[in-house]
């Protein structure tokens, strides 16, 4: 069993991990001085001002383009996002974000009242529930990626020993990575447009 265990986290690992980076004989470079940052809203009011944009160079330079509403102040509606997301890495404010807003009463979970706010995760909220408590939390993140990990064992484990041998854990990896790919590559498609009838 301890082998098992260990040749899953292995399994695991190796196929999230990715590609890694060879070492060269060269000493990697020291890495550059932390530059100190000044906060946006120096005096946290929940607004940037021009005086507190001046401090900002590049955000000073955009400013009357970003105030949108013509206030002098920038609000944070009116802030440029990083198009990866700020904190995570899906949708315009990120997913922690996201379950933040919904967490209407800040306990670290979301009731499905609470869901009922957000049409989309609403009409997943069931399938969220893995534990089927009533609400989504950190611990049905954790039993849906036990969930996914067990499955996939269980798809790359051919001949069903409990183990993962090389060549099964090679096959399963080739797998996973080609529909890695064809998932990329069709995200970039845009269906042909359809012809209109011709008389």
């Amino acid at each position: 069993m301890k082998k098992t265990s260990y040749l899953i986290a292995t399994a695991l690992l190796a196929v999230t991990a990715g590609t890694a980076l060879a070492q060269t004989g060269t000493p990697a470079p020291a890495p550059a001085p932390a530059v100190e940052r000044k906060p946006l809203d120096a005096n946290n009011d929940g607004v940037i001002d021009r005086n507190e944009a001046a401090a900002h160079p590049r955000l000073a330079a955009r400013f009357d383009g970003l105030d949108r509403n013509k206030d002098g102040k920038l609000d944070r509606a009116e802030l440029p996002r990083s198009p990866r997301g700020g904190m995570g890495h899906r949708g315009p404010h990120g997913p922690r974000l996201h379950f933040d807003k919904l967490d209407q009463d800040s306990d670290g979970r979301i009731s499905k009242a609470e869901a009922a706010t957000a049409p989309k995760f609403a009409e997943r909220f069931d399938t969220m529930d893995a534990n089927k408590d009533g609400f989504v939390d950190r611990a049905d993140r954790e039993a849906a990626m036990k969930q996914h990990r067990d499955a996939w064992f269980r798809s790359a484990d051919a001949n069903n020993d409990g183990s993962l041998s090389k060549t099964e854990f090679e096959a399963a990896h080739a797998s996973r990575m080609a529909a890695a790919g064809a998932r990329g590559r069709d995200a970039g498609r845009k269906a042909a447009p359809v012809p209109a009838p011709t008389k």
